[in-house]
């Protein structure tokens, strides 16, 4: 009797361990994140962006703060048009439309890193944690670009 239980329990672990679990699958609800770039920075130049694509998922999130080990200070900027004159000033967060895109591109939103160490430099890559309201933190490698670089295509 002892063994047949004993057999029973182990085929039943077994059976649990060979069912997928939701938690090896993305949620769908989940942002996506692609393209991040940056612009190399000259010597002495203490200031970059950071560009990228965020794709939504089956709900509306919301990017609310990034950070770098390469920057101290992270803030999301967003450039607006007055009297014929753009003025770029941090905003508390960006929206994320449910199954929607949002280019966060030059002239545009944007990701400002303040008080660089050293100069980003071509060909390099760095690490981006994006925090978001319901997805919570997202990490992304950025790819620095020669200062003409052209920015890489939307996904």
């Amino acid at each position: 009797m002892k063994r047949h239980l004993t057999v029973a329990l182990l085929a039943l672990a077994l059976a649990h361990l060979a069912t997928p679990t939701d938690a090896a699958e993305p949620a769908p609800h989940t942002v996506k994140v692609s393209g991040a770039w940056a612009r190399a920075t000259p010597p002495g130049m203490t200031v970059a962006a950071v560009y990228l694509t965020l794709g939504g998922g089956s709900r509306a999130d919301r990017l609310v703060s990034a950070a770098t080990p390469r920057a101290a200070m992270a803030q999301i900027h967003v450039v607006t048009e007055a009297a014929g004159m753009a003025q770029m000033r941090p905003t508390a967060g960006v929206d994320v439309p449910a199954d929607g895109i949002v280019a966060l591109a030059p002239q545009g939103t944007h990701i400002m890193l303040m008080d660089l160490p050293r100069p980003l430099v071509a060909g390099e890559r760095f690490p981006l944690t994006l925090q978001f309201e319901q997805a919570g933190k997202v990490g992304v490698s950025v790819e620095v670009r020669a200062p003409g670089a052209t920015p890489p295509a939307a996904h």
